[in-house]
């Protein structure tokens, strides 16, 4: 996107009383990950109303969007389609506070997995749930900010499924979440326009750059298969509804750790050995958030980078659509550093 676009947009959202500044621009994206925080985080806190969840006939739209964007957006915030900034069908409502990645230590791993301080984590669930009905379809978006680059991104879920709970901390959640039921074949289909790999996401992006933004020598680069986050059992709510599960979430302390880290670093049918490597941190308090549910970003790293690095994973993997060759890398401005590397 253009300057100009840009400032037509800032002075719009500036009319309707919501100063946001952008998120995407290669002038954002080559700040520090902590000037990136700050800007982030005002704009998180700038209108703390939270979205409201789409109708059943403006769900239709999902299935007229292009998928590619959600694995090759730069910066951290929604692509602008046709007008305006593309609409989160899916996961539209949750809570988003800053994390820490407390590295334990007792792994090779690199990059991002070393530790980090920069990180959102969004809450969410997948669509809305009913009161009377005791089903919800938790998941989370995961950020680090790096210097003068690209963010590390992730999404995790217990299941497309869902579960018969409104605790959001019933489960764990997975990269690797599996297949889903019949009635959500439509939409997996149409998220494998994208990639063959809908059920999982890459993890290679995260190995491959620290929060300093430096790239890590190939001979150190290592990243593991699959990541699991495990509830420590320290925050739970009842199966049954009791309270909106926004407010549940934003009653977490300053300070808990959200989940453990677990990293698998093989398949298991090639001998993998999971590993507890770090801890995931609360470092602010979780907030609903305009912003949040209209503007933040958090980036699919495709699998298939994963396995043109790690050729012999691709059999132990679930597949989805016709083959392809995925969505094309796009061509980042030069002062974007190695972004065009995934």
């Amino acid at each position: 996107m253009n300057s100009l676009v840009s400032v037509v947009i800032a002075l719009l959202l500036i009319n309707h009383g919501q100063a946001f500044e952008e998120t995407h621009s290669p002038q954002y994206i080559v700040k520090s990950a902590a000037e990136k925080n700050s800007i982030i985080m005002a704009n998180i806190m700038e209108d703390t109303t939270g979205d409201d969840w789409y109708g059943i006939l403006e769900m239709t739209g999902m299935f007229l969007e292009e998928m590619c964007p959600t694995f090759r957006t730069p910066g951290d915030e929604l692509p602008i389609e046709g007008g305006g900034y593309r609409e989160k069908y899916i996961h539209t409502v949750g809570t988003v506070g800053q994390v820490e990645w407390k590295d334990l230590g007792g792994h090779s791993y690199t990059g991002i997995f070393k530790g980090a301080s920069n990180g959102y984590a969004r809450l969410s669930v997948a669509k809305e749930p009913v009161s009377t009905v005791q089903e919800t379809a938790p998941g989370m978006g995961l950020k680090f900010l790096r210097d003068g680059m690209h963010s590390a991104n992730l999404v995790a879920m217990y299941s497309v499924n869902g579960q018969e709970s409104w605790n959001f901390f019933k489960n764990d959640f997975t990269t690797h979440i599996g297949k889903a039921d019949l009635d959500l074949v439509p939409l997996i289909l149409k998220f494998s326009e994208a990639t063959n790999y809908v059920m999982e996401v890459g993890l290679s992006d995260w190995g491959l750059f620290g929060e300093d933004g430096i790239q890590v020598a190939d001979a150190d680069f290592k990243f593991p298969f699959m990541l699991r986050f495990k509830p420590t059992g320290e925050i739970s709510f009842p199966d049954e509804y009791v309270n909106d599960w926004k407010d549940d979430l934003m009653s977490i302390p300053v300070g808990t750790t959200l989940y453990q880290v677990f990293a698998l670093d093989e398949p298991e049918e090639l001998g993998g050995v999971e590993a507890h490597i770090a801890d995931l941190v609360l470092t602010s308090a979780l907030t609903t958030s305009t912003w949040g549910d209209q503007h933040l970003f958090f980036r699919h790293q495709d699998m298939a980078d994963d396995v043109a690095l790690r050729p012999e994973w691709k059999d132990y993997l679930e597949t989805v659509g016709l083959p392809h060759d995925g969505c094309p890398v796009m061509k980042m401005m030069e002062n974007i550093k190695n972004f065009g590397k995934y």
